[in-house]
């Protein structure tokens, strides 16, 4: 069968849940996934023999699975990641958060911890860019450490990750901390698309409503005893609550904005 046929059956049915450039873009990763092919094979007429398996992806992508769950591949800030369901998948947002935090820290030498790390996209890149420094990662769920270790030995990048509950249990000393943690609220969960809510995993997404700011009142309180400066990805609707408890208790903060030009980033130093 012709790719070209293969991209209108694709193009039918993911329409029916995305628009259609982002409909065309998951065809286009899938193509490159399977057979290691771009848009010029389906201009050239090319045809392929792996009919069954377009159809075994697409069908988990009309259930709503993200692609990079089905290709187990995530680009982040120049790295290629493995990513399963036990992490979330990179976003955009954080590589700006990343730029920022090398762009003030250019030539670092010194000790970094991200809580709640995830896939470990962060303290990679961060190893990537820092060869010198120390560069650790945490995060309360087990199988996100393992899946963080593997992309560690793929990219031949020495990272210390651990597993650590922050909310329990002390932490060592560090020159920087990182976390985009827990920030989800039900409020804002009523606007997240269907596969983010059914796949991503939810320890890492939502935080409870009585109180959404405890992961960053708790490492801010653990950094401010430390003079330890902090980096957080965050939300737009925390901004006003975060301002607050931040000058009630007079710590130094800068906000900067995303590509959506929301305030949801933030660095705290002393």
């Amino acid at each position: 069968m012709q790719l070209g046929l293969i991209k209108a059956l694709y193009m039918d049915q993911l329409t029916k849940l995305y628009n259609y450039s982002e409909a065309e873009n998951l065809f286009y990763i899938t193509l490159q996934w399977l057979e290691k092919k771009s848009k010029t094979a389906v201009l050239l007429g090319q045809e392929t023999l792996l009919i069954d398996t377009y159809q075994a992806v697409l069908e988990e992508l009309l259930s709503g699975k993200p692609i990079q769950y089905i290709t187990h591949e995530a680009p982040f800030y120049g790295l290629d990641l493995y990513v399963d369901e036990s992490v979330l998948i990179p976003r955009p947002e954080t590589e700006q958060l990343v730029h920022w935090i090398l762009q003030d820290n250019q030539d670092f030498k010194g000790s970094v911890l991200d809580i709640g790390t995830g896939s470990g996209c962060i303290p990679l890149v961060l190893k990537k860019h820092w060869p010198k420094a120390q560069i650790s990662g945490c995060d309360i769920s087990a199988e996100a450490i393992d899946t963080a270790q593997q992309n560690s030995n793929e990219l031949k990048l020495e990272v210390n990750f651990f597993q650590k509950d922050i909310l329990q249990e002390d932490i060592n000393t560090y020159d920087i901390i990182i976390s985009n943690p827990p920030y989800i609220t039900n409020f804002e969960k009523d606007k997240m698309h269907k596969n983010v809510l059914e796949h991503e995993p939810h320890i890492a997404l939502f935080v409870d409503d009585s109180d959404p700011l405890k992961f960053y009142k708790k490492i801010v309180q653990i950094a401010s005893k430390q003079r330890t400066a902090c980096y957080f990805e965050t939300s737009e609707y925390h901004r006003e609550l975060l301002d607050s408890w931040l000058t009630e208790n007079n710590y130094n903060f800068e906000w900067q904005l995303d590509f959506q030009k929301k305030n949801r980033m933030l660095k705290v130093s002393w």
